[in-house]
Parts: C-alpha cells; sequence; structure tokens
C-alpha cells in the first residue's frame, strides 16, 4: 500500500462528498462548507502519511484508509440509490 495516495484519495473523496450531498438534495447554502473546512480537509490528509510512517501500526493503517475509502463508499450508495430506488416513473 502505497500511503503517499492518501493525500489525494483523503482530500477528493471529502471535497466531493460534501460538496454532491447538497448538490442532489438542493440545500445550495450548503455549499460553503467545504469551503469553510476545507483547508482543514486539506491538512488532515496531508499529514496522513506522515502519521503512517510514524506509527506504521495495523490498526493506524486500517483507520486511516477507512477514513479516506468513506466518502467513496457514500458517493457509490448515492449513485445505487439515484440510479435504482429513485426512478421516477
Amino acid at each position: 500500500m502505497n500511503h503517499e495516495l492518501l493525500t489525494p484519495i483523503g482530500t477528493i473523496g471529502w471535497f466531493a462528498m460534501l460538496v454532491i450531498g447538497p448538490i442532489r438534495s438542493g440545500r445550495f447554502g450548503e455549499l460553503f462548507l467545504p469551503v469553510f473546512l476545507g483547508m482543514a480537509i486539506i491538512d488532515c490528509w496531508a499529514v496522513a502519511p506522515a502519521a503512517l510512517r510514524k506509527d506504521p501500526s495495523l490498526t493506524t493503517v486500517i483507520y486511516t484508509w477507512s477514513g479516506a475509502l468513506f466518502p467513496y463508499g457514500v458517493l457509490i450508495y448515492w449513485m445505487i440509490k439515484t440510479l435504482i430506488w429513485d426512478k421516477k416513473d
């Protein structure tokens, strides 16, 4: 596992989840949330590889990769829900 990939994977995933969620539900005022939390999201995933180099335990690896991949699970769930359950006839 290349831990340097945590930075782009985590940052892109969390940004996408925070932007696509309000767009899907029509709550466009919530699009400001990623702007306000943007630096925190980027900083979190920028230091993740360094944390794994410092403490490469299996628990740390599982938690950080789970956190980075969580938004993609949510996005896939939204896509499946939209394609299957929310079909309007």
